[in-house]
């Protein structure tokens, strides 16, 4: 965006540019759009939003880093901090915003590990012989203010590396922990590292505040000296970057350098990926329009207004994205779909067989059919067992091969020619402007057929569970392809689309072809459909509600009411046999 102009259906002030480590994270369904505007914090819509705040906190890591902050920065004992922590439900009596009863379990696990994480490395240290490390306050930041606006019309850039900071005692060595839900994340983005290294290597530890008569954010300023413990006012001389996982306790170094290095790495691998995210100006419509204040004006993003079909709320809500993953989790259980789909808490529970195989058999098929040009999967090989059924357990890769045997009798790509378009996992994305809602949709595989667009849908089964169902409700994704395709997307003739559905079992296939065009399909995936999304639409406290759900649920670990149901199922259970 090298313009000195707000991109169009935005207005505000480009002069400030502020890079945090989320956009050093390149992915090619990321807009670059969207991306420049994040990079622009005093950009807004043109028209502010009107809808309501969210109820509930919906910034995972909110609660663990305020209870955090009181045991590092305020000497408060742990148990003190996780008594204030349910008490409060995490808003610690400052006003925040509380946070669901399933958030509040999971960060009091996730402190209590990541506690014991700390204590670990400390120890590894002191075996070492050198000194544990310090909580440091406030944010290293770095910071360029220029004279002149230049081309883009910046006169400030900003380079922040979220996580919690420490240094060695003496401020010589300065450390960063990278927190993820789950377990610690090794495969970040050398980009990310290296950004991360070169902010606590050069950056001063800074404090930005709130402007409320602009409403925006302030630009960082450094503490001054006097607010300085010594291990805060150190140059450091190295420092090394952590993944730390917050639901198991694990941590691994990603990168230890001296300042020189992390600046030289920051400027080979760093630098090249924000020149493009600070000056993009392709549009590509997926998640990322949820937060983008270029929404409203975007072209590229296809308007479908009344696709869920169902009424706008009397309250409106702040935009939100919504796909049938989410509607699904949804009607099993409100609690369920807030945890695992808004705050993307992970179970800490190994998948079972059925969902691993699944995954393991898609992987092989996306590998396959990403081939070019398409060759299809009839006359390829069989997979080597010990990499594409390495994780499961031998009676069940021996199924997954039998099911990839399946497919190959109903591949689509097998005589596809080669000017026809392939899409492997390809999100699409539709806008439905009434309800203020992002649509968001990823088929299995989405080709093009003597100008129409094919979706076609591959589900792996035991048995032959919805088989006397109607495909649309048994596989609610199916009729959100519907109506999406009877809206327009992904495009083409829309007399020429359709919606394929295969399903493979151990020892046969089904395969049901669908028609987006006929009438009485479009109505029938619109009530499927308004089936999920009307309940959906106007929850807002997200309460647990047991029942046959609960057994296997990924949220189970941090619901005390599916825990409560489950023991009291199993005792009744055990009742009645005794008494029996």
């Amino acid at each position: 965006m090298p313009s000195r102009q707000p991109p169009p259906g935005t207005r505000g002030d480009l002069t400030l540019i502020r890079t945090g480590l989320p956009l050093t994270r390149e992915d090619s369904r990321d807009c670059p759009v969207a991306l420049s505007v994040k990079a622009r914090p005093w950009l807004g819509p043109a028209v502010p939003p009107e809808g309501a705040r969210p109820v509930l906190e919906s910034f995972t890591l909110k609660p663990l880093m305020a209870a955090l902050d009181r045991i590092e920065h305020e000497g408060q004992p742990v148990h003190d901090v996780l008594e204030l922590l349910r008490s409060t439900r995490g808003t610690f009596g400052v006003g925040r915003t509380p946070a669901h009863p399933g958030l509040i379990e999971w960060t009091a696990h996730a402190l209590v590990r990541y506690l014991s994480a700390l204590e670990a490395a400390a120890e590894a240290r002191r075996s070492a012989g050198e000194p544990a490390s310090l909580p440091v306050r406030g944010e290293w930041v770095v910071r360029n203010v220029l004279r002149a606006p230049d081309s883009r019309g910046a006169t400030r850039y900003e380079r922040t590396a979220w996580g919690r900071r420490y240094a060695s005692p003496d401020g010589a060595v300065r450390e960063l922990r990278l927190l993820s839900f789950g377990s610690a994340k090794e495969n970040r983005p050398p980009a990310e590292v290296a950004a991360a290294a070169f902010t606590i290597a050069v950056g001063e530890l800074s404090t930005a505040g709130f402007d409320r008569e602009n409403w925006r954010t302030m630009p960082y300023s450094p503490l001054p000296p006097h607010r300085l413990r010594s291990h805060e006012s150190g140059r450091p001389h190295r420092v090394r970057v952590y993944a730390t996982g917050c639901t198991d306790g694990s941590s691994v170094l990603l990168t230890e350098s001296t300042v020189a290095e992390a600046e030289a790495t920051y400027a080979r691998l760093t630098a090249p990926v924000l020149r493009r995210v600070i000056d993009g100006t392709e549009r590509t419509p997926g998640s990322g329009c949820v937060d983008c204040a270029a929404l409203t004006a975007c072209a590229a993003l296809p308007r479908a207004p009344g696709l869920l079909g169902i009424p706008a709320p009397r309250t409106p809500r702040r935009r939100r994205s919504v796909s049938a993953s989410d509607l699904r989790a949804f009607g099993d259980c409100p609690a369920k779909y807030h945890l695992t789909r808004q705050l993307n808490l992970p179970s800490g529970r190994p998948e079972n067989e059925a969902i691993r195989r699944g995954r393991a058999v898609d992987a092989v098929l996306n590998e396959r059919h990403a081939l070019r040009p398409p060759n299809g999967c009839r006359t390829l090989p069989a997979p080597e067992p010990e990499g594409a059924w390495a994780d499961l357990a031998d009676t069940t890769a021996v199924t997954a091969a039998a099911m990839l045997e399946q497919h190959a009798v109903l591949c689509p790509l097998d005589g596809l020619p080669a000017h026809e378009e392939v899409g492997v996992q390809r999100q699409l994305t539709a806008y439905d402007p009434a309800l203020d809602v992002v649509v968001i949709a990823t088929p299995d595989l989405l080709y093009t057929e003597d100008g129409g667009w094919v979706w076609r849908e591959t589900k792996t089964a035991s048995s032959a569970r919805y088989e006397h169902r109607s495909p649309l409700r048994g596989y609610p994704q199916l009729a959100l392809a519907v109506l999406l395709m009877a809206a327009g997307v992904p495009g083409g003739d829309p007399r020429r689309g359709r919606i394929e559905l295969e399903i493979l079992y151990e020892d046969d296939c089904a395969f049901h072809e669908i028609d987006p065009g006929l009438p009485e399909v479009v109505d029938e995936a619109r009530d499927v459909i308004a089936g999920y999304a009307r309940p959906w639409s106007q929850e807002t406290a997200y309460r647990a509600t047991p029942g046959r759900a609960c057994s296997g649920c990924e949220a189970l670990p941090w619901c005390g009411p599916g825990r409560e149901h489950l023991a009291t199922a199993e005792a009744t259970t055990r009742h009645e046999a005794h008494a029996r």
